[in-house]
């Protein structure tokens, strides 16, 4: 542990640390560290928050927006799965009424 010196300490300082440590039942070197690890504590940030405790801080602002049937991700499926067969039906139609079908390029 380190030693620390404090040298032109006003009088008045010095006597009210004292009472301060008489009333708290301790020595004038023991409320000093006490209030040196008070001052320097209310310096420290916050305790980040817990991967869980996010998760559970996001869900809950994102709960008004949940669909009561079912989640958003399996309304986009589906209404991706129905893009794709109205597509796949639209080709099939083109190739009865003889056109070419066209080639299907992937999203890049």
């Amino acid at each position: 542990m380190a030693t620390l010196t404090i040298r032109n300490l006003p009088d008045h300082v010095r006597d009210k640390l004292r009472l301060r440590a008489a009333q708290k039942g301790r020595s004038t070197e023991a409320e000093v560290r006490a209030v040196l690890n008070e001052a320097v504590a209310e310096q420290d940030p916050p305790p980040r928050p817990s991967v869980r405790e996010r998760v559970a801080r996001l869900q809950a602002a994102f709960a008004p927006y949940r669909s009561a049937e079912g989640s958003v991700v399996d309304e986009l499926i589906a209404e991706r799965r129905i893009e794709g067969w109205m597509e796949n039906l639209q080709a099939i139609r083109g190739m009865n009424a003889g056109e070419k079908p066209k080639r299907h390029r992937p999203p890049t």
